[in-house]
């Protein structure tokens, strides 16, 4: 089986964004399959910007690499992501068609524009194309406040739902997503959930990284840990308003660790606050991330309140389970559900920045909780979210789709 996979923003283990891309089609190549990505240059990731050409060919630890020559990074103003969105879609869809030998075209968003190159190659190869859905856009960023109703989101609106009615099957990272899509009309027979997870390989034999504590003043204190994206709809500010409640506990510190567009007005929140309590780290390579983890005793799972919120279910949910850490979620829904159920995770009030304050203070009183929290977590991540089990869930899905006839679902109304 050779499979195609398309993603923008495709990160190995030496880059600090999400590696799940390269985790599963590392299990893929494992197992005998040919797999060929087609990227761009993200900030993030292994590649550097070249511009003595549109693509070059790069293999990774038997993955075939095609680089679309096109560069994106998190700090872009809109104008020009827009730009890096569309003329990567332009690359990636000619090196999408020239690629030979094809039973299986995958397209992974975001961003939403990727289904194109695979809508278009599936066509051209008349082989099966398979969309994935990490966020619902438009949908997403208009409840979230990320975007304004207009001519933009109609567009993007009539985009997914063309990908959605050619798509083979439709994957989804969250039974939330899953469950709107077919409220709005995706037939149930070409959805599938299959989460994000985590690299159960990177998290085999955890041990704390106390360089990392000395290097911003950690050692000997109960760290909560954000480890990701600094950006607007992540809501970081809630967290900077709880460390205020937080001044007389001095054995509490919380660590953002990542990068992002608000990453200077977060800075500034605390400089201007002069909290002692808070600390914005470095983002770290993906490799470094579990020892990182493990050297902290919280995990915070935080975003902007909004009702598209309730059915994400983030990649870094994983990587504190993995880590042993018990989490606490400032919204309600799909990840807050999880780690409930599986007593690995405590829900505040995404309105009240005292009641994580409270929460914080709570887990850090308690070390024995933390520890049977912590456990509960690594062992539920172990049984169900190591990617290399999520990788065989997804052969099965695109062997299906290699063995049935090309099946479209415009006929059914999508919303």
């Amino acid at each position: 089986m050779k499979l195609l996979y398309i993603h923008q923003h495709f990160v190995t283990n030496e880059g600090h964004g999400g590696t799940r891309s390269y985790n599963v089609s590392r299990t893929f190549v494992e197992r005998g399959w040919d797999v060929t990505v087609v990227t761009g240059i993200f900030d993030q990731g292994p590649f550097v910007h070249d511009r003595r050409g549109l693509f070059r060919t790069e293999w990774i630890d038997g993955i075939k690499v095609i680089v679309c020559n096109v560069r994106y990074s998190n700090y872009q103003g809109p104008w020009w992501r827009m730009w890096a969105f569309a003329w990567f879609t332009v690359l990636a869809t000619i090196a999408a068609v020239r690629e030979q030998g094809v039973d299986v075209v995958f397209a992974t968003s975001t961003p939403l524009t990727v289904g194109w190159p695979g809508l278009l190659a599936g066509y051209v190869k008349r082989r099966p194309f398979v969309f994935e859905v990490r966020d619902i856009w438009p949908e997403d960023l208009l409840l979230g406040g990320a975007m304004k109703p207009g001519l933009a989101a109609r567009l993007m609106t009539w985009m997914e739902v063309l990908f959605y009615q050619r798509a083979a099957r439709v994957l989804t990272v969250s039974p939330g997503f899953t469950r709107r899509l077919a409220e709005r009309g995706v037939p149930d027979r070409v959805l599938e959930t299959i989460p994000l997870g985590g690299d159960g390989d990177l998290y085999a034999d955890l041990s704390p990284d106390t360089a990392w504590l000395e290097r911003y003043g950690l050692t000997g204190k109960v760290v909560a840990v954000y480890a990701g994206a600094l950006g607007y709809l992540n809501g970081l500010e809630y967290v900077i308003e709880a460390a205020e409640h937080l001044r007389d506990r001095p054995d509490i510190a919380l660590a953002l660790v990542g990068d992002g567009q608000r990453k200077p007005d977060l800075k500034r929140m605390v400089a201007e606050r002069s909290l002692t309590n808070v600390v914005l780290a470095d983002p770290v390579p993906r490799r470094v991330v579990p020892s990182v983890l493990n050297a902290c005793q919280i995990g915070l799972m935080i975003l902007r309140d909004s009702p598209a919120m309730a059915r994400v279910l983030p990649n870094k949910a994983f990587d504190y389970m993995f880590a042993g850490l018990p989490t606490v979620v400032n919204f309600a829904g799909t990840t807050r559900d999880l780690l409930e159920s599986i007593g690995a995770g405590i829900g505040v009030d995404p309105h009240d920045p005292a009641d994580l304050a409270r929460a914080l203070v709570t887990l850090a009183d308690d070390a024995e909780r933390r520890a049977e929290m912590g456990r509960k977590a690594r062992e539920t991540a172990r049984s169900r979210f190591d990617r290399s089990r999520l990788a065989e869930r997804m052969m099965q899905v695109f062997h299906a789709c290699h063995a049935e006839r090309p099946r479209r679902t415009d006929q059914c109304r999508i919303r």
